[in-house]
């Protein structure tokens, strides 16, 4: 990922982004949701393919919330929001502590504070920005 960033939150983002692109890929599939657009697009659109769903498909269950969704089954458990123009790597702190916990991800960035400090550095070095989109979502800076 970046060269600079502590290596167990680039580790940790780069799991969590992975996780992200396959909860992506079982919207898709499993509950018939096209990748959305827009955090709008994932409010009008996806939310009612998942109610009609009952939320639950294929062995996942989804729970929405706002601009994002909560995903669990399969081994795998994921939180996260889209971002403002359907972007799905954002992450913020309590989204990868909760992520490291139910997923049983070892590392020395084990406590929400620990993440927090090194996302903050990796922030004073320009490797992670804040997105204009609602929310805490934080991304990787494209190099």
């Amino acid at each position: 990922m970046c060269k600079n960033m502590d290596s167990e939150l680039s580790k940790i983002i780069e799991a969590f982004n992975a996780a992200q692109r396959k909860a992506v890929e079982v919207l898709e599939t499993r509950f018939m949701c096209e990748r959305p657009a827009s955090q709008n697009d994932f409010i009008f659109r996806c939310v009612p393919a998942i109610r009609e769903a009952n939320y639950s498909a294929g062995g996942y269950r989804i729970r929405p919330h706002g601009i994002g969704m909560e995903i669990e089954g399969n081994g795998l458990s994921i939180d996260f929001d889209f971002g403002e123009n359907g972007e799905l790597n954002g992450f913020d702190a309590f989204r990868l502590h909760n992520f490291v916990g139910r997923n049983y991800i070892s590392t020395s960035l084990a406590t929400e504070a620990k993440i927090e400090a090194a996302m903050r550095r990796a922030i004073e070095i320009g490797e992670v920005i804040r997105g204009n989109d609602m929310g805490t979502v934080h991304y990787v800076q494209n190099t």
